[in-house]
């Protein structure tokens, strides 16, 4: 008997959406998150489905979303540069991930991790840093811890003002990229110091 051979590795991404298409199939509590999370991206978002919480009904009403209360259609994929299937119905979450996959278009399918072509992930944003950690969907929770405690441990807004410094200066004087690196950890010793 044959060992299982490993399970690919996943590629880490981070898309620029401002201005493409989103699908969201869903509008329930989970896909609510997502979707703020797109508008935040300044992507163009569309959302099908049978009911929205508030909060989305809100963003629709508002302009920042287009909303359709109805039931997905597997031509909703088209046009789409992503689908996020964020629904609590499994056949739901097949078909819109099934028909993405034929347009070979990236969907996340959540909670859900083998419908989706790409999986979420548990996100710190500290400007300019965007910092994303995947279990691949084994290990969601352990993931936000992770990232709980890689929150306490970023440096301060001070540190990276210092840094965009040092990139100033560095620049101007022709540093050498071979010694930016030992300059940055020294600068940082002292200010810790």
């Amino acid at each position: 008997m044959s060992a299982a051979a490993p399970a690919p590795r996943l590629f880490p991404l981070f898309l620029r959406l401002a201005g493409k298409e989103v699908l969201v199939v869903g509008a329930g509590a989970v896909a609510e998150r997502k979707i703020q999370d797109l508008v935040e991206s300044g992507a163009a978002v569309r959302v099908v489905a049978l009911a929205a919480t508030p909060a989305v009904e809100k963003l629709a009403e508002g302009g920042a979303i287009r909303l359709a209360l109805r039931a997905f259609d597997e031509a909703d994929v088209d046009g789409a540069w992503l689908v996020v299937a964020a629904t609590t119905d499994p056949a739901v979450q097949a078909r819109a991930c099934a028909r993405a996959d034929e347009r070979r278009v990236l969907a996340l399918a959540v909670d859900d991790p083998r419908n989706g072509s790409a999986y979420s992930a548990s996100v710190i944003r500290r400007d300019p840093f965007t910092i994303a950690i995947s279990s691949a969907g084994e290990a969601p929770a352990l993931s936000r811890l992770l990232r709980e405690v890689l929150e306490q441990a970023l440096p301060a807004d001070d540190w990276i003002d210092a840094a965009r410094a040092l990139r100033a200066r560095w620049r101007s004087e022709g540093a050498p990229m071979s010694s930016r690196f030992a300059d940055l950890v020294r600068a940082f010793k002292d200010r810790a110091g």
